[in-house]
């Protein structure tokens, strides 16, 4: 890719930059070279995941096992050394480097890029907000053949419980008092967090010394409670190290899971579907990111000659697994690595740290060149982040974004280079009414507040009110608004939550996420239904299938299935779509329990309709049954309803598309599934093709004759005639 092409086509590496001319301007003040990398380490529980960060970050190994509650995002821990072109731990003075790091390292190519530097340590504190919509891949940058420079990097550990108030040494403006009721950041000069010019000086003689780039580490919890909220952190541009225990065996189920039908091979599943599934723009075929290597653990319990012959046996499944993967492009099938993540110099762990050295310096936005313009606003968030900042208000960020001068950002820009710096992982960000009035600039934040009640049991509170309210939950789906602020009222969390305002907020963002939904009711009874949310990735229960079993639900139903065109349906995505459905219809309730469950719902059309969703592998099952007959199904009501799942699937796909920063807002992604309608026949749905059913009166099964007069009932006729002007 020539640079001429970039600056004819600057949607396709700056995708929010708008027309040439917006391009052109955010590169006149100069570019620096990026360098961007991001390493997850997920699996099952008890892997050694948390052990293997530790290696990589330079921590002290744990020796006993310490589940991890969520996750955790080591920001700026781990890095690469440009001249060697070996991973290394970032420790001590070495990490304290920030934005200007990546600055001087990405040579520059502008002498009067920024004003002079005088205390980069101003102290901020504020509560802010969490957002992301159409967090595009945007890569910032034009492509050189040569030259480093590192990413943004962090010094302090993510776990949020453990970040303390900082003190605001000067008083804020009246302004800024009056904008918020609760404490904010005083916005100081932006030339307080500028790059120096005897830096820039240093870098155009070649004397700056600092040759690492920084990159973050993201340890995953293992346990299935945390499927919906991990799918938020997965991200396009990064390497994921899929690991399990190798001293099992592959199909043994794991003690860690109470259920017993969990083994080594299903998580292993579970994450390379949760990843791949929204890889969808295969024409790219320049951007294999993102990247699964997988990692086996506890080698030091196996003999030498055994862990060689185990090697193989790993290499040989996985590719069994994943060989004939549409996406297989993005796997590294050999070698599996057997490590043992108890010692530092283990052999293996040394040869996955080459492994993902390599990868990450062949991705195509390693070395990429990004506007200068954009370092002061990095500088702050950085100087944030150090400063254990978690949230601003995006007023206060715009307030100091004019104080640059010349160097400011329009609006419309600084929207941009938010999404951007949410695409990367480094803040979030929601651009949409009554969620852009924030900005989370520190992402683990929303983590603490999400594991106050999406949290597997062994991490419930001793509190009995809570755990009440928790095991209501999980048995319901339910959980009222009251219940919820008292668990935001535990001394982790309610230091994050003080403020009224900004507790709404954070209900509206995972309201936006369907975290929380807020349901459709049949009729609102009484006060204490209006503050209450479902929360589906919560619910344990499975859907009782005795209903097949009524002889007569054939003849009352018909069917409608979204097959998906992958290997399975992540139950990220299944709980985000049973959501957005459940704020669309009412949930149907019996004896004042919603029937709402583990990817399941029944939902209430009128007094004589309802209809199941069931999401089940690579199928999206739906039963519509009208309680005297399928043959008095309405025309209007089943193509409705099909229209509205078909635009929700989409919706849903999307987001995860540009949650993991992809830009796919305008791309049709109809194709990622196929629609098929039918009857209940055999206790399941028999379904054929849409497509199909439309060129046909009938089909035939192995059981029965089907007419396709009723499962046709699902799409609207376009092509019926209507009433001419005179029709009366």
């Amino acid at each position: 890719m020539n640079l001429t092409f970039i600056l004819e086509h600057p949607e396709y590496l700056l995708p929010f930059a708008g027309s040439s001319e917006d391009f052109n301007k955010l590169l006149s003040t100069g570019t620096y070279e990026s360098f961007e990398n991001r390493v997850f380490l997920c699996g099952s529980c008890a892997c050694g995941k948390s052990t293997l960060a530790s290696v990589l970050i330079g921590s002290t190994i744990p020796l006993t096992w310490k589940s991890t509650d969520g996750l955790v995002i080591h920001f700026g821990r781990n890095g690469i050394n440009l001249e060697t072109h070996e991973m290394v731990p970032l420790t001590g003075g070495i990490r304290d480097q920030n934005v200007l790091t990546k600055v001087v390292i990405g040579k520059p190519n502008r002498e009067t890029v920024i004003c002079q530097s005088v205390d980069t340590k101003q102290d901020q504190h504020t509560v802010s907000s969490k957002g992301t919509d159409n967090p595009k891949s945007n890569q910032q940058t034009i492509k050189k053949d040569t030259g480093y420079s590192s990413t943004v990097s962090h010094s302090s550990d993510v776990c949020v419980d453990e970040s303390k108030d900082v003190p605001v040494r000067s008083k804020m403006t009246s302004d800024i008092e009056k904008a918020a009721p609760f404490s904010l950041p005083k916005i100081n000069k932006i030339e307080a967090y500028a790059v120096r010019d005897d830096i820039l000086k240093e870098i155009k003689s070649g004397q700056y010394k600092i040759k690492i780039a920084p990159s973050d580490l993201v340890d995953f919890g293992g346990q299935r409670s945390y499927d919906m909220t991990h799918q938020l952190f997965v991200q396009h541009g990064g390497t994921f190290v899929v690991m399990f225990d190798g001293s099992r065996d592959f199909h043994e189920p794991l003690e860690e899971y109470p259920t017993g039908d969990i083994s080594n091979e299903i998580i292993v599943k579970h994450w390379v579907n949760s990843i791949l599934t929204y890889c969808v723009d295969e024409s790219d075929v320049a951007d294999p990111m993102p990247m699964i290597v997988f990692a086996a653990t506890h080698s030091d319990l196996i003999s030498e000659d055994m862990q060689k012959k185990m090697k193989k046996q790993f290499a040989k499944k996985v590719t069994e697994i994943f060989g004939t993967h549409e996406m297989s492009k993005h796997i590294v099938f050999d070698p599996v690595y057997f490590i043992n993540g108890t010692d530092t110099d283990d052999h293996e762990i040394g040869k996955l740290k080459d492994q993902l050295v390599t990868i990450a310096e062949n991705q195509p936005y390693w070395g990429l060149r990004r506007p200068m313009i954009w370092v002061p606003l990095e500088l702050l968030i950085d100087n944030m982040k150090k400063d254990k900042i978690n949230f601003i208000l995006k007023s206060h960020l715009s307030e100091a974004n004019t104080m640059n001068g010349d160097l400011s950002l329009s609006d419309e820009q600084l929207d941009d280079f938010l999404l951007t710096q949410h695409a990367l992982g480094k803040i979030m960000y929601f651009n949409q009414p009554n969620l852009n009035n924030f900005v989370v600039i520190y992402p683990p934040a929303l983590v603490n507040i999400l594991r106050s009640f999406i949290t597997d049991e062994m991490f419930w509170p001793k509190d009995e009110t809570l755990k009440n309210i928790l095991r209501k939950m999980t048995n319901t789906g339910r959980i009222n608004k009251r219940d919820l602020l008292k668990l935001w009222q535990q001394k982790h969390v309610q230091k994050q939550m003080a403020c009224g305002e900004f507790q709404e907020f954070v209900i509206q963002v995972l309201v936006h996420l369907d975290v929380l939904v807020v349901p459709k009711r049949q009729s609102v009874e009484n006060d204490a239904d209006v503050d209450c949310f479902l929360v589906p990735c919560t619910i344990k229960n499975k859907i009782p299938m005795s209903f097949l079993d009524d002889k007569s639900f054939d003849k009352r139903t018909i069917s409608l299935v979204y097959r998906l065109k992958k290997r399975t349906i992540p139950s990220s995505l299944a709980f985000k779509l049973i959501g957005a459905v459940s704020g669309i219809w009412p949930i149907k309730e019996e004896n004042g329990r919603p029937l709402l469950y583990h990817s399941a719902a029944v939902l209430y059309v009128d007094s004589k309709t309802e209809f199941r969703i069931i999401i089940e592998h690579t199928r999206v099952i739906v039963y519509l049954t009208h309680m005297p007959s399928k043959f008095t199904i309405s025309p209007d009501i089943a193509a409705s309803i099909q229209e509205c799942l078909t635009f929700t699937l989409n919706d849903v796909l999307k987001f995860y598309l540009t949650n993991i920063g992809k830009s796919h807002t305008n791309k049709d992604i109809s194709n990622v599934f196929q629609i098929e309608v039918g009857e209940v026949c055999d206790r399941s749905p028999c379904v054929f093709p849409v497509t199909e059913a439309k060129r046909t009166s009938s089909w035939s099964c192995r059981f029965n004759q089907h007419l396709t007069k009723y499962p046709l009932l699902w799409i609207f006729d376009k092509t019926q005639e209507e009433c001419p002007p005179d029709c009366t």
